[in-house]
């Protein structure tokens, strides 16, 4: 039952060594009901390539109903469903967009893109349809199906600015565009007057006679369909007066009598006459027919590649930078939000490094002792505590600093750095800076020097049990506190990006939705929420980056001092890194709220 990929019809052997046709549509028993409501029930027909057939009944009698079964809107509640090969009525449908490429649809509410104009609502299906098609070629095609409708004049004007005859008449040039292998029109002459449903008329029967499977449904008879499916009866009549259907072997297969069994094959006979078409009627056999005329040459690799990748910018970069435009009353408060969120975090980042680097220098320090000499200390005294210090097993090194040395560091440290100018003479003494091999060791040490005629009798060392313990349960706090402020905003921030989201999906369920209906792809329907996400991402993320950097530049322009006390160790590398850390979470950010509108959107 699979059509071939080269999507040109499928023949199969009939019982006298004929070529018979597959049926575009097939229906063995096919009803519907929505609950306890039934549709039609037993519904079975088919309709060969090439064919125009009519689907009548009154209001709420299905026809509409049916039309979007055959399209694979709805999933039939009994019954088999098959169109160009593919079964429709189970329940894992792979490929339904493939086919919906193939299949156009004529709806009777238009559903053109309100955001596109009628030009560009063409240009859309055709794209869809085939991106390889380079773009003078869809213009063109494009331009071709206004002018069958005479529309061309109108094709700027966006749907809101168009009648509703305008807009079914560009709904069904968007159908024929793309020269599908079957049309579904569902009340294509609603709204019409007499001269523009001629025109409708014409090209609907015109896509029959070269080869494309026409099925309309409509109020009464209007058509010069070959059959008539009468609903929710499921009678099928046969138009013999008009143009009747024909099997494989050439021979009418029709009679106006109002019988038939839904295959297109009948008695004949109308009462009991013979029906005799017009000789412009006269038919060919199907094998000697061309339904869709010579194939046009195709095209090289690259220049399919080339319109390929033309085709994926506009479908996807443009249009979502023109629906980012056009949604940004209701992307701006995601954009304030992530970026509030952004530039806390970002501040919390250098505030981090600095604690990281502080504590980072503390437990450094914890393993260095400085040992402070007494001013009196003969050089013989230093030098023989020095000898015994070297000799300790547990020390690693010992380092002589002179009041000079001491005074130079002190002045690179924060809090030390303004000490000197308190005192007219250098307050820092000179010392051994003793490194020792385990930490653990360090208090030993320590009380090892105490007592000795070298070291300073009120002061002897630098070694504060409780001073790293303290950094560490300092750290631990400031990060649990930035921890409970980031959720906070996280909360706040989520409300806020969802409440934004849903707004978005809102105005874009539409979009989606038909654009699924034309058969887009994956990509082309994902594509452009990406490309918004990162287009408010990016803003997000550099308006946040922005305010950070700025900070940064006027604190080392204006308060320099205050800022090293402040983040110690926070230089211009790491707020660089900082900085770039801000931008990409911005894009991630932007990206995963577009995703979820689009989630929302085609759910």
């Amino acid at each position: 039952m699979q059509a071939q990929k080269n999507g040109a019809t499928r023949r199969r052997p009939a019982t006298k060594g004929e070529l018979t046709v597959e049926p575009a549509v097939k229906l063995l028993g096919v009803s519907k009901s929505f609950g306890k409501t039934s549709v039609f029930k037993g519904v079975n027909f088919t309709v060969a390539p090439g064919e125009l057939v009519e689907v009548t009944g009154r209001s709420g009698a299905g026809k509409t109903t049916l039309l979007r079964l055959i399209h694979g809107q709805l999933r039939p509640n009994a019954g088999e469903l098959w169109v160009r090969g593919l079964g429709l009525h189970r329940w894992w449908r792979h490929g339904l967009d493939n086919l919906r490429r193939e299949v156009a649809f004529v709806f009777q509410e238009q559903r053109l893109l309100p955001r596109l104009n009628a030009f560009e609502n063409i240009v859309l299906a055709l794209q869809v349809r085939d991106p390889q098609v380079p773009n003078r070629t869809i213009t063109q095609r494009a331009l071709q199906a206004l002018e069958s409708v005479n529309l061309a004049h109108r094709r700027r004007a966006y749907p809101h600015q168009l009648s509703a005859g305008e807009r079914q008449r560009i709904a069904v040039a968007r159908a024929l565009a793309t020269r599908p292998r079957v049309l579904l029109a569902d009340e294509p002459l609603a709204s019409m007057d007499e001269e523009n449903a001629a025109i409708i008329t014409h090209l609907l029967e015109d896509a029959a006679a070269n080869g494309t499977t026409v099925i309309v449904a409509s109020h009464r008879h209007t058509f010069a369909a070959s059959r008539i499916l009468r609903l929710p009866s499921a009678r099928v009549m046969t138009n013999g007066a008009r143009r009747p259907a024909f099997n494989a072997n050439g021979h009418a297969n029709g009679s106006s009598n109002g019988n038939g069994n839904g295959n297109g094959h009948g008695n004949g006979h109308t009462n009991g006459a013979t029906v005799r078409p017009a000789w412009w009627r006269v038919v060919i056999p199907i094998r000697e027919r061309q339904h869709r005329g010579a194939k046009a040459p195709r095209l090289p690799l690259w220049r399919r590649a080339v319109a390929f990748t033309a085709n994926g910018y506009r479908l996807v970069v443009l249009s979502g930078l023109r629906s980012w435009s056009r949604d940004v009353r209701l992307t701006t408060p995601v954009i304030g939000t992530i970026a509030l969120l952004l530039m806390l975090c970002g501040t919390l980042a250098l505030v981090g490094i600095a604690v990281e680097q502080a504590v980072a220098d503390q437990a450094g320090q914890a393993s260095l002792v400085r040992v402070y000499l007494a001013r009196d200390a003969t050089p013989e005294a230093v030098a023989a505590l020095k000898a015994r210090l070297t000799a300790d097993s547990r020390v690693a090194s010992v380092t002589a600093l002179t009041p000079e040395q001491a005074l130079a560091e002190a002045s690179k440290r924060p809090g030390l750095d303004n000490l000197s100018s308190l005192s007219s003479t250098n307050p820092f003494p000179a010392s051994l800076d003793v490194r020792v091999r385990l930490v653990t060791k360090v208090a030993a040490v320590a009380d090892s020097v105490k007592g000795d005629p070298a070291v300073d009798a009120s002061y002897p060392t630098s070694y504060d049990a409780d001073t790293y313990s303290r950094l560490r349960h300092f750290a631990v706090v400031a990060g649990s506190i930035a921890a409970g402020i980031v959720l906070l905003l996280v909360i706040v921030a989520y409300a806020v990006i969802a409440n934004s989201m849903r707004g978005i999906a809102a105005s874009r369920r539409q979009e989606v939705a038909v654009t699924r209906l034309l058969g887009a792809r994956g990509w082309m329907l994902r594509g452009p929420f990406v490309v918004e996400g990162l287009t408010t991402g990016a803003l997000a993320g550099a308006l946040a980056a922005a305010v950070v950097a700025g900070a940064y530049l006027l604190a080392m322009r204006f308060e320099s001092a205050i800022y090293i006390q402040v983040l110690p160790g926070v230089g211009a590398t790491e707020v660089q890194y900082v900085l770039a850390a801000v931008i990409t979470a911005g894009l991630v950010l932007g990206t995963a709220t577009a995703l979820l509108g689009f989630r929302q959107a085609r759910a």
